[in-house]
């Protein structure tokens, strides 16, 4: 997995993720995964299996214009890419969780599809509960730069989570 944070602050949005890639089993690979990404006006960023995120770049993947039909775009095309999972009662659920930047808001879409929208700061991924807990201590304690609050959590991530290590990346909206 991965920690990827998202920030909203007034017209802003800030999202920040890690760079490493592990397999399915937890082993360490020796690539970096680049996890936030602009597609024309959204912000992405995702955990999960690389594919799931990569096929979302620029130009393989046109997202649509009006950001409540990102899920049920997002589900179509994950599915004619052959990354979605499918259960045994054969609920579809994606491999991937994003957060989304667009004009100004913050969402958070996960594995069945909803759409949140997020109106401070949240965090997916392996990572996000050490994540989650550095920004509300960072909040608490009167840390107002998105990008030192964003970096400060993902070093917390992967302080404690194997999961998630440097590089990390982070991009404003």
């Amino acid at each position: 997995m991965s920690t990827v944070i998202g920030i909203k602050k007034g017209k802003n949005v800030w999202i920040g993720s890690d760079g490493r890639g592990t397999t399915n089993d937890g082993y360490v690979r020796p690539v970096e995964c680049i996890k936030v990404f602009r597609n024309g006006p959204y912000l992405i960023g995702f955990i999960g299996t690389v594919r799931g995120g990569q096929i979302l770049m620029e130009p393989f993947y046109d997202p649509p214009e009006n950001v409540d039909d990102f899920p049920d775009d997002l589900r179509e095309y994950l599915a004619d890419k052959g990354c979605l999972a499918i259960e045994e009662d054969h609920t579809q659920t994606q491999t991937c969780n994003f957060l989304i930047g667009f004009e100004g808001h913050l969402y958070e879409i996960l594995s069945d599809f909803h759409m949140a929208r997020v109106d401070e700061y949240t965090a997916i991924g392996s990572g996000s509960y050490f994540a989650f807990g550095s920004l509300y201590t960072s909040e608490r304690r009167g840390l107002k730069d998105p990008v030192k609050r964003i970096q400060l959590a993902l070093e917390t991530a992967a302080f404690f989570d194997i999961s998630s290590a440097a590089p990390f990346r982070i991009h404003k909206l």
